[in-house]
């Protein structure tokens, strides 16, 4: 008797051990994003002008999962020919908060706007618009640690409110001192008639750009987005961002004497997406350049692409006019290879 109760329990520890460590274990969901450019540009300022070249570009590793029914996970990695960083690592909590409310805590790409949160393999055309650099803080995106609360307003429509505070290292990221900036967001969507869909949204942040001077740098932006269907197949997407930059810069770094700069951009493009697989647009942006703020440079690009099959292959093309104020104007021909393997596509339909 003793020998059977004795096996019983070893057959019942046997069987409770595996849901024991799977209960434990989160299986993310992995993916590899990788892409050819070909490059072709007109500008004579630059070293080995006039001639094409061909580049492995930016390789991105994205896993992400939920952690548990109350919260998920995820992780961003950037790989170059020469470097290999996180762009983004942060927690979401969806669950178990007071209704409406959701929480975030990470590195990730702050919410200004349509555009900056949005990895740039996702955008239906290959480089971002100049206007964005010129206007937001940050040489690759708007991308800070920090955290983040957002609501959804309990209206007739969707509507969501969001707060960040963030390190505010991307503000100022030649000085190691530490000084918090922040970012607030206001999104709405509804629908115009029956099935157009109509998003309309605000932004604002601000954070130190000289931590002994305690200069700021404060943004201001509106943005606008819809998509007309057409068929089954086709649709037009209609998409805008207009940016106020107001920034004291430091003139003297010895007297601390600064002078106001308030800057202005915009960028509007329509892309129209038919036979399922094509994409074609145009996108004009104009802004002042840091450098002058008298100044106004402006640029004007044509896109298309083609899904080869389904969305994880997407050939690109484009060819923008950049025009600086006072300076000849640049021509640039860009072909892209995008690749993706795993959940997250390069391309969603």
């Amino acid at each position: 008797m003793k020998f059977f109760i004795s096996m019983i329990c070893l057959a019942s520890l046997l069987s409770a051990a595996p849901q024991a460590a799977a209960a434990g274990v989160v299986n993310p969901d992995i993916s590899v994003i990788g892409q050819l450019l070909y490059k072709y540009h007109d500008d004579k300022t630059v070293q080995g002008y006039g001639k094409p070249t061909l580049e492995l570009g930016e390789t991105e590793l994205m896993f992400d999962s939920y952690l548990n029914p109350y919260a998920k996970g995820a992780f961003v990695f950037t790989a170059g020919p020469d470097s290999f960083g996180t762009e983004e690592a942060y927690i979401d909590v969806i669950k178990g908060l007071p209704d409406g409310l959701a929480l975030r805590g990470g590195k990730y790409r702050l919410g200004f706007g349509k555009l900056n949160p949005v990895h740039p393999h996702a955008y239906p055309f290959i480089e971002p618009p100049r206007v964005l650099a010129a206007m937001l803080p940050g040489e690759d995106g708007f991308n800070d640690v920090g955290t983040r609360a957002s609501y959804f307003v309990p209206v007739s429509w969707a509507s969501e409110l969001s707060a960040d505070v963030v390190k505010g290292a991307v503000f100022h990221p030649d000085e190691t001192k530490p000084a918090a900036g922040w970012l607030s967001h206001w999104n709405n969507s509804l629908l115009l008639g029956e099935a157009t869909p109509l998003d309309i949204g605000a932004s604002a942040t601000q954070g130190t750009n000289n931590v002994k001077w305690k200069t700021k740098t404060t943004v201001y932006g509106v943005d606008i987005k819809t998509k007309i269907a057409i068929s089954s197949l086709s649709n037009l997407t209609l998409q805008g961002e207009y940016f106020y930059n107001d920034s004291y810069v430091v003139t003297d770094s010895t007297t601390g004497v600064s002078d106001r700069a308030g800057r202005r951009g915009f960028y509007a493009f329509a892309d129209l997406k038919f036979a399922q697989r094509w994409n074609a647009g145009v996108i004009y942006d104009q802004y002042n350049p840091a450098e002058n703020k008298s100044l106004t440079d402006s640029a004007v690009k044509v896109f298309a692409g083609f899904s080869l099959l389904e969305e994880t292959t997407l050939l690109r093309l484009s060819c923008e006019r950049f025009k600086p104020e006072n300076s000849p104007a640049v021509s640039t021909v860009m072909f892209q290879v995008l690749f993706s393997m795993g959940p997250h596509k390069a391309h969603q339909f």
